[in-house]
């Protein structure tokens, strides 16, 4: 398994992207980020979410569409607001330009690929930045379809995964490391429970059990590598 920081340039404008959010935003969790449309749970603190929503309000004042829905889930302990973002990256009917057109091509080449893992994106208005974790020859074959694909991009580090907790998640489905990082987030594993699958679900726009699946089979996965690790050490010592 290899771990890939790469880096995507675009143009983006306020009107295209959810740029004045994400500049200002911790994004926690990418549920969704394809070409249809994205869905993230982000972090940030209420100073800049008021900062926010007065960008947000002139620019609809203004005739721009809203494209972007945000939703408050709560508050982490320390303070700061815990958001939901989602959204489309074009209005239903309306044509590609040339750089949204070149974008749904890099986002369709993704969703093609299998990954255990896709890290969270780092966005500005020139790039968006994100990490996976795979196979070498899946790294290989992604970045060789994008130089067919004529898409631009930079790798900023590659090589084997650093730690061994990245490496145990890792190896989960992408699915199961998504529902199980956000269920940390939210508090799920807190004493008392601060959210239930019933919030996840909603969140994750995913059945009950099918949430519940996900977990137990993630965390089943965590335990086994732990316990494995754990017995190893006693046998060693």
């Amino acid at each position: 398994m290899q771990e890939l920081d790469l880096e995507i340039p675009v143009s983006v404008t306020e009107s295209d992207f959810p740029v004045a959010l994400l500049q200002h935003a911790q994004i926690l969790h990418m549920l969704k980020f394809d070409s249809k449309g994205y869905l993230f749970v982000c972090k940030m603190t209420a100073q800049d979410w008021m900062i926010y929503q007065k960008k947000s309000s002139s620019s609809r004042t203004s005739g721009s569409p809203k494209k972007i829905f945000v939703k408050v889930l709560g508050r982490e302990k320390a303070g700061p607001l815990l958001l939901q973002v989602s959204g489309r990256w074009v209005e239903r009917g309306k044509k590609l330009d040339p750089n949204q057109a070149r974008a749904f091509v890099f986002f369709r080449s993704m969703e093609r690929a299998s990954y255990y893992a896709l890290g969270n994106p780092t966005i500005s208005e020139h790039a968006i930045s994100f990490k996976l974790v795979a196979e070498g020859e899946k790294i290989k074959r992604l970045l060789s379809g994008l130089k067919q694909l004529n898409i631009p991009y930079a790798v900023k580090k590659l090589g084997r995964i650093e730690t061994r907790a990245q490496s145990i998640l890792g190896e989960l489905t992408l699915q199961q490391s998504r529902i199980l990082k956000l269920a940390h987030t939210l508090g799920y594993y807190d004493i008392p429970r601060r959210t239930n699958t019933e919030d996840l679900a909603r969140i994750l726009r995913m059945h009950k059990a099918t949430v519940g699946e996900h977990l137990r089979r993630a965390e089943k996965h965590v335990f086994d590598q732990l316990i494995e690790e754990s017995s190893s050490w006693g046998d060693d010592h």
